[in-house]
């Protein structure tokens, strides 16, 4: 299946605020919580938050960075 170009941008915003809040949840809920015994289920809670969070983040913020990028560099993307 293929999705049209013209959605890249979203689809890369999606798939960066999967990545970014499932790594970056462990790692909260790692150092302020610990390993408790009830660790995944509050880890799977904060992930959705996260994500819920960081999705729409994302597609706001990397529009921006491309083009941030684009000047710093001067190679167009």
């Amino acid at each position: 299946m293929k999705i049209s170009p013209q959605y890249a941008g979203i689809l890369m915003s999606f798939l960066i605020s999967i990545g970014m809040s499932f790594m970056m949840s462990f790692a909260m809920m790692a150092v302020n919580v610990g390993f408790v015994v009830n660790f995944i289920p509050m880890w799977m809670k904060a992930w959705g938050i996260g994500f819920v969070v960081g999705f729409p983040a994302a597609a706001i913020i990397v529009p921006f960075a491309r083009k941030a990028v684009s000047k710093i560099t001067g190679i167009p993307m």
